[in-house]
């Protein structure tokens, strides 16, 4: 690593001001370095140091980056806290423990037992019952010249709601929707 380290081409700016890089490095170092914030979760800390608001929610990993890039090296070379080999496997598991949190998250929200009362509420069968009653409604325009087909019209939506029920024991409104789609196109073949 060269003495002089990376020359700023580009002022760092975060929540529009400059971002303090000399005391960006004094505070992380006093923390123990780059790799200890990083594996003890205290960029919080470090972003109160240097004054920006708490509301940034980028903040740990724009400081991260910042300093990496111009902090880093000199980190190594002045106070050996931490190697570029330690630095990426604090990287590293930083990542995959947000991915473990992310995907828990995931798993709560879309929790398999609550995926019926999703699919039961009322909300959701709506799409297919829009689409087979103006399906009815026009079967019911066109063939409204003979008495048998008027009737043949009226039943069809008795017909089309057992997908609708259907809808609440795991079938999607868009299954729903579809099959209730079929039913109309069996009852044009037949006319």
């Amino acid at each position: 690593v060269p003495p002089e380290g990376t020359p700023v081409n580009r002022i760092p700016i975060m929540a529009k001001q400059v971002l303090d890089l000399y005391t960006l490095y004094q505070l992380v170092t006093d923390k123990g370095g780059l790799v200890e914030v990083i594996n003890k979760k205290i960029w919080r800390e470090i972003t109160k140091g240097l004054n920006l608001p708490t509301s940034i929610t980028s903040a740990a990993f724009t400081l991260r980056t910042q300093y990496m890039k111009y902090l880093y090296p000199y980190e190594c070379e002045k106070r050996a806290l931490s190697s570029p080999g330690e630095l990426q496997a604090a990287i590293d598991s930083n990542r995959r423990e947000g991915r473990r949190q992310a995907f828990g998250t995931a798993l709560f929200n879309y929790s398999p037992a609550s995926t019926p009362t999703l699919l039961g509420t009322p909300k959701m069968p709506l799409p297919a019952l829009s689409i087979s009653t103006h399906s009815c409604g026009q079967l019911g325009q066109v063939h409204s010249v003979k008495k048998e087909d008027r009737m043949l019209a009226a039943s069809v939506p008795g017909r089309i709601t057992i997908p609708v029920g259907l809808a609440g024991h795991h079938l999607t409104a868009a299954q729903a929707a579809a099959a209730s789609q079929a039913v109309v196109l069996e009852q044009l073949r037949e006319k």
